[in-house]
């Protein structure tokens, strides 16, 4: 059962690289132009970033291993050191008229590549050196201008596009990558991969509404991928979003706030996502009724059963109270159903996070808690899969914690299904480009009954790490991070029960890792 699990978590295991993410964000002024005439302009933009870890006591003292078709093979090290370097280029177009809005394209590419031990997960999927050089974007689309203001929408209110991109809603909880970092692509932390391989998406705003109808394939590839180690099943849905909100105060000298097209500019927020499976790779793992597989092989495996799926997301976020300007709150509640033959679901996932920050006194001090749940299944072996489906989460928008759950944990050792999570997160800011934060974590089994008959215990983990993040320029920024975890009494039985256990491997060691990230954006 251990190896199915390995497997399911394997199949989005990553991290936040917030300075990344952070930078990407950053207005169009980031680029540099290559021309422009008339209606017509060529914008180049470069970004690149190296990050450099080390894991002393991996995996509790058990240590990571290479893939042995799925199984773990030989011990790799128990004192991961690696690094994960990216270059990514990207050439922007657009053309302006007066009367029929605005054409633009985007084409990219990135390098990645891996170097020393790779990442400490029991199966390291970036193990050999990892590196590979591949297409990013490419896309194109149309923005209406002023041509539909009669109609009732804003200026470029309407904004269809199509093409291999990126698409998020909301913070990223549930849709935010559409690329799997692992295996030959290498970038397991980094994350620096995100677009769909293919994507149609129509955005409208009017007022302080706004909304998406997309149609999303995500990049899933065996091709990149070690033996027996699953990729994220091959999958394209179609769906909508629908959002409320409110822009953030104008600061003079900067840009007027949109937050119809920019998250970072939305003061609050409110919204529904709903959207279908159209269709989903259901063989072998990824589905129930196939001869050798069982059905617990199909329920550990995290993007299994997808295939005629339906999923209704409620989401909320930002402060919207007012009266009391230091006050957030974020949240957001899935239910993913699926009646479909040898496809049945019943999973959700949801998570509530209030957090108050003293604005008026010195370093403005932020405390924020969450709760979070990811279904599990406590009847693995039956045709019915309980364990709650990410999808095509990643962390963009919030800082360190959002969405791999813990530098440590929530990268190398889970994924964000069967698990509730309590976080206690404080923060400061020193200055105006740097955020120091010290994270709490929690993490208890949902369903310890998913894992096989020897786990009796929900205590999975505990862990603390402390991060900062410096934005040196408005084109370089550095974080780093130092974290420390302690196994829970389920996860050394889940260990034990799958072989890990002997006089040499006690499974009792503190898992130590620092991490330090220099990203440059121009």
């Amino acid at each position: 059962m251990f190896g199915h699990d390995l497997r399911s978590r394997s199949l989005i295991s990553g991290a936040i690289l917030s300075a990344v993410l952070g930078l990407a964000a950053s207005p169009a002024s980031a680029d540099f132009s290559l021309y422009e005439q008339g209606g017509l302009k060529i914008d180049g933009a470069f970004t690149g970033g190296v990050t450099l870890f080390t894991t002393p006591g991996s995996q509790f003292g058990v240590g990571s291993y290479n893939n042995n078709a799925g199984s773990p093979g030989k011990r790799v090290t128990g004192h991961n050191n690696w690094t994960e370097t990216f270059l990514h280029p990207e050439l922007k177009a657009s053309y302006e008229t007066e009367a029929y809005g605005t054409f633009y394209g985007d084409v990219s590419g990135q390098f990645t590549m891996t170097g020393g031990h790779g990442e400490p997960s029991l199966i390291s999927t970036t193990y050999g050196h990892q590196w590979m050089l591949e297409l990013e974007n490419l896309y194109a689309g149309w923005k209406s201008g002023k041509t539909l203001e009669g109609l009732g929408l804003d200026e470029n209110g309407l904004d269809l596009s199509g093409g291999r991109q990126s698409f998020r809603v909301a913070d990223g909880f549930l849709i935010s990558n559409g690329t799997n970092n692992i295996g030959s692509r290498g970038m397991f932390w980094t994350q620096s991969r995100t677009a769909f391989a293919q994507t149609g998406v129509a955005k409208l705003s009017s007022g302080n509404v706004r909304g998406d109808v997309f149609y999303l394939q995500n990049n899933a590839s065996n091709s990149v991928m070690s033996p027996g180690l699953y990729e994220n099943a091959k999958t394209k849905v179609i769906g909508g979003n629908i959002e409320l909100f409110g822009n953030v105060d104008q600061v003079e000298g900067k840009p007027a706030p949109d937050g119809a097209s920019n998250y970072a500019d939305r003061k609050w927020y409110g919204g529904m996502t709903v959207f279908r499976v159209a269709s989903a790779d259901s063989r072998g793992v990824y589905g129930f009724g196939h001869s050798g597989i069982t059905n617990s092989t199909v329920t550990n495996t995290l993007s299994s059963a997808r295939d005629g799926m339906t999923v209704f997301s409620f989401h909320v976020g930002g402060n919207p109270l007012p009266f009391l300007p230091d006050f957030s709150l974020y949240g957001n509640a899935v239910k993913e159903n699926n009646n479909t033959a040898n496809a049945k679901v019943d999973a959700n996932a949801y998570y509530i996070e209030p957090g108050y920050q003293l604005s008026d006194v010195m370093w403005t001090p932020k405390l924020s808690y969450r709760y979070a749940h990811f279904s599990g299944d406590k009847n693995p072996g039956d045709d019915k899969k309980e364990a709650y489906d990410p999808f095509f989460y990643n962390a963009i928008t919030r800082g360190f914690g959002t969405w791999f759950i813990g530098e440590i944990v929530g990268n190398y050792v889970i994924s964000n299904s069967n698990v509730n999570i309590h976080q206690l997160t404080f923060s400061v800011n020193p200055r105006d480009d740097l955020k120091l934060s010290v994270l709490a974590f929690n993490y208890k089994y949902d369903a310890k009954q998913q894992l096989g008959t020897a786990v009796t215990s929900d205590d999975l983990a505990r862990e603390i790490d402390v991060a900062a993040e410096w934005a040196i320029s408005d084109n370089v920024a550095l974080s780093a991070a130092f974290g420390a975890a302690k196994a829970g009494h389920g996860y050394k039985q889940n260990l034990s029960a799958n072989s890990f256990s002997n006089a040499n491997l006690p499974m009792n060691k503190t898992w130590l890792l620092g991490e330090t990230s220099l990203v440059v954006k121009f």
